[in-house]
């Protein structure tokens, strides 16, 4: 999901996890035909089972559906009818919003994306620019968030800034709390992006930098929201190798029974950012983050490949290989709007063990279009372990669900 900063440059005309995947996806396709054939959803056998997943399935071999811009609501309409003033496409890309976070993790949902901005004084982001021309009156509550110090949550500084939880903080003590009152569930990846660039329109904030200092605040942020049994953490991995990325090429990840109920972050920012982060650690020794980097990097066990089309065998690779990868089914709503399912199906079938949307559960106002494990016709029960496609569980207190989403 790419930064709109031509929609924010154009606001106004003067500066107009789990199932586990079985590493290969592809269905057998009769060569005189070359038909796809999709495997059909066949009961699940004991590998299917809780207990036995959480004893033999690793981290790396589920497959989660996560949200782009957890947080992001639709912007007022005054805004957007300024927006659109940039051109349909910008404008259609900004025009969304996401369920509050709670019932995205009561779906299948267990990756969260949160673009931050710092502002260690506070009041830095309380007025908006794009609110100012569009003279869309921000409720109180709003305002008082913003005066506090501390991360805030912001798609586009000045332009896309209304978000279920404002303040960092806030979104992390409501994944704490839905974690606490759900124990057994799946580890929930949780990404952060800063978001230091200023926007280019008349007034637009001057946003702090995320420097060094920055990174141990929000390191500061982290660990104040989970302590450090809830998280599972660089170290964790890296163990005895002699870096992460050994681990990670080793499957050092932990089986799901010692992954439940926590949450992993992960830095998904520039190199220059990463770096900021990582400081003069050899790896990421103490911290709690992961970072989204290459397949080449010493710190190196989470990779970010958009793409599952053009990087499918890419991202095959590095799954293999043992790196958890994180693709993209859908792009600036293109795919809701037009209800095409390609990307979204190449998505799946990569092996990417995290799935991205920003349509986990339909948009009313855009249409039916959604990225759900339900959907995934190529979800496999564990690494090449039977030959059934163990797609859906029965659960006679729940609806039809993936195993993944059904296990408690």
């Amino acid at each position: 999901m790419r930064r709109h900063l031509i929609a924010a440059a154009t606001l106004v005309p003067i500066t107009v996890f789990g199932i586990a995947q079985a590493g290969v996806f592809s269905s057998s396709v009769p060569a005189a035909a070359q038909v796809p054939v999709v495997p059909k959803a066949l009961a699940c056998d004991s590998h299917c089972s809780p207990a036995w997943m959480d004893a033999n399935v690793r981290l790396d071999q589920i497959q989660l559906v996560g949200t782009a811009q957890s947080y992001k609501q639709r912007p007022d309409g005054a805004v957007m009818s300024l927006i659109r003033m940039g051109g349909k496409k910008d404008a259609e890309a900004l025009d969304y919003g996401q369920p509050a976070l709670s019932a995205q993790l009561d779906g299948d949902v267990r990756a969260l994306e949160f673009d931050v901005a710092y502002d260690p004084q506070g009041g830095l982001y309380k007025s908006p620019a794009g609110a100012s021309m569009a003279m869309d009156l921000l409720p109180d509550d709003y305002i008082d968030a913003m005066k506090k110090p501390g991360f805030k949550v912001i798609h586009v500084l000045d332009v896309d800034y209304r978000s279920s939880c404002t303040a960092l903080a806030d979104c992390l003590t409501q994944v704490a709390a839905w974690s606490k009152a759900h124990p057994r569930h799946l580890p929930i990846v949780i990404t952060l992006h800063t978001n230091d660039a200023k926007t280019p329109i008349p007034g637009a904030t001057r946003p702090q930098l995320c420097d060094a200092a920055a990174m141990d605040a929000l390191e500061t942020e982290i660990r104040a929201a989970f302590t450090s049994d809830q998280m599972i953490t660089p170290d964790q991995i890296q163990g005895d190798h002699p870096t992460l990325r050994d681990a990670v090429l080793a499957h050092a990840w932990p089986k799901l029974g010692e992954a439940r109920g926590k949450v992993i972050f992960v830095l998904d920012d520039t190199a220059e950012k990463a770096k900021a982060y990582q400081g003069e650690r050899k790896s990421l020794e103490g911290r709690a983050m992961f970072v989204m980097t290459d397949e080449a990097s010493p710190i190196a066990a989470f990779v970010s490949l958009p793409d599952p089309q053009q990087d499918a065998a890419r991202i095959a690779s590095a799954v293999k290989a043992g790196f958890i990868v994180s693709t993209h089914a859908d792009e600036d709503t293109r795919e809701a709007r037009t209800g095409k399912m390609a990307r979204r199906d190449a998505a799946f079938a990569s092996g990417a063990q995290i799935v991205e949307t920003n349509f986990a559960l339909p948009d009313p106002a855009i249409g039916a279009y959604r990225v759900s494990l339900a959907d995934n016709p190529h979800a496999m029960c564990g690494q090449q372990l039977t030959t059934e496609a163990c797609v859906r569980f029965e659960d006679g207190a729940l609806p039809t669900r993936t195993v993944a989403a059904a296990l408690p």
